[in-house]
């Protein structure tokens, strides 16, 4: 196995393991520390709030990496479409990595919030993401596609 291809699995395995963390534990934690009204909640709104500060973080993450990227990269600059940069395929390992564990997520609680087009967005983003992943082709577009993550916290804090 070579360097890269460790790489890659090894972020994806740390990516879904840090967000099941920030799920389960470590959102509900912070959460009624910064929020006093956030142990008066539901256990459905509960689970809802998790999820969505899961994927705030990982918006800001793979966001500000990948603006990063964009502006410092000299490898995925060079050659936008065949270009093999480690950089993005951490970052997108990272995106792949909390994407498993939201669908994880997403069936576990699928009454809470369970959404189809949900499952189908992970699902379409995974299908692409593997071969940026496997063959590194289109690596600087799968990076400017992250860029729209950013847009995430403003979402889920409607």
């Amino acid at each position: 196995m070579d360097t890269n291809t460790k790489l890659v699995f090894s972020s994806v395995i740390t990516s879904f393991f840090t967000f099941q963390l920030l799920f389960y534990f470590i959102s509900f934690w912070f959460s009624a520390k910064v929020s006093p009204g956030f142990n008066s909640l539901s256990y459905e709104k509960k689970i809802e709030w998790n999820s969505r500060v899961g994927s705030t973080c990982h918006s800001l993450v793979v966001g500000l990496f990948g603006l990063y990227i964009l502006f410092f990269d000299e490898v995925a600059k060079a050659d936008p479409l065949w270009g093999d940069s480690s950089l993005v395929k951490v970052n997108i390992s990272i995106a792949t990595g909390y994407l498993i564990s939201d669908l994880l997520i997403l069936i576990l609680y699928w009454k809470v919030i369970g959404d189809k087009y949900f499952i189908i967005h992970h699902c379409a983003a995974l299908y692409a993401y593997y071969f940026v992943l496997r063959d590194g082709v289109l690596a600087y577009i799968g990076n400017f596609r992250l860029l729209a993550e950013l847009s995430s916290p403003f979402v889920n804090q409607r």
